[in-house]
């Protein structure tokens, strides 16, 4: 059986050619991983310092998304809203 750290080590590491390749600002960790806090989110930004430049890594911020399990509801009805308020004008 592969522990909680294991797998946000190795999910983390894919995320760091993300973040080579895009340099975001922010990095949010959401859904029902998000609810274990600290616990994935550190292991997380460990992955990110070691696998990413440091260069990129130093300006990105790694943070938990408020919004759990409900995030990819309420973001695909953002989207949804934004594209029928785009037909109406």
């Amino acid at each position: 059986m592969i522990a909680g750290r294991d797998v946000a080590y190795k999910n983390e590491s894919l995320k760091a050619v993300l973040i080579n390749l895009f340099n975001p600002e922010l990095v949010i960790l959401g859904g029902t991983l998000a609810e274990t806090g600290d616990y994935l989110r550190l292991p997380a930004r460990s992955a990110l310092n070691k696998y990413s430049l440091s260069l990129v890594n130093n300006d990105t911020q790694v943070k938990l998304s408020r919004l759990g399990e409900k995030a990819g509801v309420m973001g695909g009805c953002l989207i949804a809203r934004n594209k029928v308020l785009a037909k109406v004008q």
